[in-house]
């Protein structure tokens, strides 16, 4: 009788073994299920088109970069603007998609998510803008979407009528709305009725590092190593070449120059920059580069550009460093190191981080 009731519990307790053990191992299973498929979500990164423009270029660089550093796998979607189509260093650096005809070309399984990608895709430079700005290719899908970092390209609104009714009734469908430049927010608020989040660019988002990497074999031609003035030109502006040339002349410093949609490339960029002493430049990106490397930096702006300065101003200590274009600057400055507060700087990075990563969840559950 003993042994007939040691043979049954022994044979319990190997059964409750292998239930265990079928219990762990389907557990490993449905786990290694579950997070690859959350790995491998794809993120369709609407933008503005493909072109030569360097700050575009690293813009698209930091979201694909930040994005899939996240865990995702982001393509970055545009069309290519054949006057400045010199887009080989974000076809080496990303996955692109470029829009041959219309946006119609993308189908709603293509990607889990959209997002509309910073730079001024609020403003309708073309015919694909209500596509770009506001996803209306997608209108009628269910995948999730939000907004990141769009700009209105200016201090004062120059949408019609028409425009805002459209963008309000496909932003109904948007789970996140977050624009670039604070000084926007009112005018944002007034014409299309919403409240959107305030972020950084995405050139912030990702760690200095990555820019570093993109040149470490780069060969470039550079003057004397941290002795001369780099300046980055948006356009043919006389006003910041003189103001480079009487810089160079009251520092007694050599230059180096670059213009926006030329075909140097972003590496050359970064490998200028970075080796500089001080720049000189009246682009948004170049004073963000600037203040990512820690350069001291002189920035023209003209009076409809400076929303994108004052989202800067406000956000960080540098309003003696943008000089209004025709004013006189305080050339000293360039010798002077950057008075920022690199903390409040990381504290918004975060805010910025934090905001990608809720719309990248939102609605988690239907994807599966």
């Amino acid at each position: 009788m003993n042994n007939l009731k040691n043979s049954i519990l022994n044979n319990c307790l190997i059964f409750s073994k292998l239930l265990f053990l079928l219990l762990v191992i389907n557990t490993f299973i449905f786990l290694i299920f579950f997070l690859n498929k959350y790995s491998k979500l794809k993120i369709g990164v609407v933008g503005l088109r493909h072109e030569a423009n360097i700050g575009n270029n690293l813009l698209k660089y930091a979201m694909f970069t930040k994005l899939k550093e996240l865990g995702y796998i982001p393509y970055i979607i545009g069309t290519l603007w054949e006057k400045y189509n010199n887009i080989e260093f974000i076809n080496q650096t990303a996955n692109i998609v470029i829009i041959k005809n219309n946006f119609s070309e993308i189908k709603m399984n293509d990607y889990n998510i959209l997002i509309v990608n910073s730079d001024q895709t609020w403003v309708k430079f073309d015919n694909n803008f209500y596509d770009y700005g506001f996803l209306k290719f997608a209108e009628n899908w269910t995948t999730p979407r939000f907004v990141y970092g769009a700009s209105i390209g200016g201090d004062y609104w120059k949408l019609s009528k028409k425009d805002e009714g459209i963008a309000k009734i496909l932003l109904k469908k948007f789970s996140g709305i977050s624009i670039r430049e604070k000084d926007s927010f009112d005018l944002i608020k007034k014409h299309l009725k919403i409240n959107p989040e305030i972020v950084l660019d995405p050139t912030f988002l990702i760690d200095k590092q990555y820019y570093l990497n993109l040149i470490k074999d780069y060969k470039g031609n550079i003057l004397d190593n941290n002795k001369y003035i780099f300046t980055y030109i948006i356009s043919q502006c006389s006003f910041t070449f003189d103001l480079m040339q009487n810089a160079s002349k009251i520092l007694n410093l050599k230059t180096h120059y670059l213009f926006l949609n030329n075909n140097s490339s972003v590496r050359s960029f970064l490998y200028n920059l970075i080796n500089s002493k001080c720049v000189i430049t009246n682009s948004f990106h170049g004073t963000v580069f600037a203040i990512i490397f820690n350069k001291p930096f002189i920035s023209v702006y003209s009076n409809k550009r400076k929303t994108r300065f004052n989202s800067l101003r406000s956000l960080l200590n540098i309003s003696q460093r943008l000089v209004l274009k025709g004013k006189k600057p305080n050339y000293n400055l360039l010798m002077q190191p950057l008075n920022i507060n690199y903390q409040k700087l990381k504290a918004l990075k975060q805010k910025s981080i934090n905001f990608l990563k809720k719309n990248l969840r939102y609605k988690y559950n239907y994807y599966y």
